[in-house]
């Protein structure tokens, strides 16, 4: 750096800014490369809750550990090697039927979306349906079901789960009063839907809910039409919350998929046993899509329900 002073400056303040001069010019790398290496550390986002549409971004993305690689990589192994019989498991994975690292970061991502403690990704939509029910009740028990939901969960229910030996009813759920007087002693289930498939009717959650939770039942509600982006059912008591992803967080006539989100480990941890012993898993692949597609569910449902 040159200077030029005028000549009426003493030599000892030309001196001491000069010295002042060079130690600053000493300190500027070390500032700089201070402030980029905090503004670039991999990891590290800003502090604080984030904005729905950010989260719809960022959550559960994070740099690949070996490559550095941003996007998250689509694992397509079977199995995951163990370093020994003591360490099984160590690393989290074995077999992909249990676990996977890009379905993991899909079901981390729908957690946190939702609000949820944990989710479950599913191949299709009724997949999730029908681990759901299997995982609150067994033979003997009774649900109580709007009359107003997507025709495969009805028909699941009369075809498929009432000659196991459980018990259905189903009524109009615009009217809480008609929910509190179907339910039963052996009620385990209520099963709700909100905007119901295909009129759109519409039910009262957290009154729902308490009455779920007057009679230790469980209160699952079906969201797809809603999508994290309108309403998030976790927030108003339910237990847990179905999405068919194959319709809004994929959305765009690719892959399809489902999930169950859980608002605790009980329910979580139900929900991955039935899925672990049915084999109703999501593969990696529409996974990894929906990881993509699910950044943009935020511009593309407000959009939809603008027009």
């Amino acid at each position: 750096v040159l200077i030029s002073f005028s000549p009426g400056v003493p030599c000892r303040v030309r001196r001491r800014i000069a010295a002042m001069l060079r130690q600053m010019q000493r300190l500027r790398p070390v500032a700089v490369a201070s402030r980029r290496s905090i503004g670039t550390k991999s990891g590290e986002w800003m502090a604080g809750p984030l904005a729905l549409e950010t989260s719809l971004v960022h959550a559960a993305v994070e740099p690949e550990p070996l490559s550095g690689a941003v996007l998250t990589p689509l694992f397509l192994s079977t199995t995951f090697v163990q370093d020994s019989v003591e360490q099984y498991l160590a690393k989290g994975y074995s077999y992909s039927r249990t676990n996977n690292p890009t379905v993991t970061a899909l079901e981390t991502k729908l957690a946190e979306l939702e609000n949820g403690y944990g989710a479950a990704a599913f191949g299709t939509g009724m997949a999730a349906t029908t681990s759901a029910i299997s995982a609150t009740m067994k033979a003997g028990d009774h649900c109580v079901i709007t009359d107003c939901s997507y025709g495969g969960t009805n028909r699941s229910c009369r075809e498929f789960f009432t000659p196991l030996g459980m018990e259905f009813t189903f009524t109009d759920f615009r009217d809480t009063e008609n929910i509190r007087k179907a339910m039963k002693p052996n009620t385990k289930l209520i099963f709700s839907e909100t905007p119901a498939n295909p009129v759109l009717s519409l039910c009262d959650i957290e009154e729902i809910s308490k009455i779920a939770q007057e009679h230790g039942a469980k209160h699952v509600v079906d969201a797809t039409f809603a999508t994290p982006v309108i309403c998030r059912p976790l927030d108003h008591g339910a237990d847990m919350v179905i999405q068919s992803l194959t319709k809004y967080y994929e959305g765009h006539n690719m892959m399809t998929g489902g999930a169950v989100i859980s608002k605790d480990k009980e329910c979580a941890d139900l929900v991955k046993w039935v899925q672990n012993v049915h084999g109703n898993i999501i593969n990696p692949f529409p996974a990894f899509m929906i990881l993509q597609t699910s950044k943009t569910m935020g511009l593309r449902v407000k959009q939809q329900s603008a027009n």
